[in-house]
């Protein structure tokens, strides 16, 4: 989600989907046999082999991908280390910053707060938050928000913003309106609705739209009406203080020197990708995400009403891979969902300089076609 204007989610060719065909259950087991095997050895081989073509051209300090397709057993790969300092080995049981991956919540949550008649997408940003004189936001509705069509200025693409917090040791806290100031100092890039460009001021103002009209926190409303019900005990929202352990270090590289970035303050993501997870959390809420689970047939609609058969309600699309991508300093990744095979690909890298993870994807999603 830092210093870029266009998501590094990237279709490969087009992908194949398999029919599933599920055998009866035992008695001893709920897991079910799918006729055709997806994650065959010659697939898992292949996959092995990328990311040790990929993972050589050293581009990040550790890499960990799970692939999951129903009723067959995980493939997950790491490579490199979790700790640099250390030489531990990356886990799938350690938290990490899943950055924009942030943003499938918050869209989850808005349309949950929209079916309940407390948001109307039709309505502009500037009749729920007047107090915050949003350029042109009486012009802005709600959904082009969500789908990344309101035009505002993207408050990362700042030079001076990442400056100043380099300058400050990434340890300062800032407040949501400290990033809209920056956003509203600049003009808008085009007229409301007339075109998608990836913003992450959209994704904050959002976020005040959730705690205007509950009179409640956004991490609150995240909890309640996601973390909650889906029972996503490992997801929460991050702030100055350590991740709890154990975790993945996160380094980044952007100012010349190489830094542990693992506890830089995120406060500046807030709902645009503040958030921290597991790989456990992550594969429930990857299915949950293209499901659209907890939607109604109305909200799923809006969910995946698609801008350039790409971006949704706080949602991406790259062929018939769902989810959403995430980079925040330490921390790139892609947590995605293929709905037709019911397959799951999570890939993370501790280092998102330059996005790593990207040439991963790319290389997975190949053979997987």
């Amino acid at each position: 989600m830092k210093q870029t204007t266009q998501p590094m989610l990237w279709l490969v060719g087009t992908l194949l989907l398999f029919s599933m065909v599920l055998t009866s259950c035992t008695k001893n087991t709920a897991r079910t046999t799918p006729a055709n095997i997806q994650l065959t050895e010659a697939i898992r081989t292949r996959l092995a082999a990328a990311a040790d073509s990929v993972f050589k051209k050293g581009q990040t300090p550790g890499m960990i991908a799970i692939l999951s397709a129903e009723g067959e057993e995980d493939l997950i790969l790491k490579r490199g280390v979790a700790n640099m300092a250390t030489g531990e080995s990356m886990s799938e049981n350690s938290y990490w910053r899943i950055a924009s991956n942030t943003k499938t919540f918050v869209g989850a949550a808005v349309l949950l707060l929209v079916e309940e008649g407390k948001i109307n997408l039709d309505s502009s940003i500037s009749f729920y938050l007047p107090e915050y004189k949003i350029p042109k936001g009486n012009r802005i509705k709600v959904r082009m928000l969500g789908n990344m069509t309101s035009g505002l200025y993207n408050y990362t693409d700042d030079d001076y913003f990442w400056i100043r917090m380099n300058a400050d040791h990434f340890v300062k806290t800032y407040p949501p309106d400290s990033m809209l100031a920056i956003a509203f100092s600049r003009p808008n890039n085009f007229e409301p609705g007339t075109q998608y460009e990836y913003c992450n001021t959209n994704t904050i103002l959002l976020g005040l739209l959730m705690e205007k009209v509950t009179g409640k926190t956004a991490r609150a409303v995240i909890e309640e009406k996601l973390l909650q019900p889906l029972q996503l005990t490992h997801t929460y929202w991050g702030g100055p203080d350590f991740i709890s352990k154990p975790y993945i270090h996160g380094y980044n590289k952007d100012y010349t020197v190489l830094q542990d970035a693992t506890n830089w303050n995120p406060s500046w993501g807030y709902t645009a990708g503040i958030l921290i997870s597991n790989f456990a959390d992550m594969k429930i809420w990857a299915r949950a995400v293209a499901e659209g689970s907890l939607l109604s047939e109305k909200m799923k609609k809006e969910r995946f009403g698609w801008i350039g058969n790409y971006y949704g309600f706080g949602v991406m699309k790259a062929g018939p891979w769902i989810g959403h991508s995430g980079n925040i300093p330490g921390y790139n990744s892609h947590v995605l969902y293929d709905t037709g095979r019911k397959m799951t690909l999570i890939i993370l890298t501790n280092m998102d300089t330059d996005t790593p993870v990207e040439s991963f994807s790319e290389a997975f999603r190949t053979i997987l076609n």
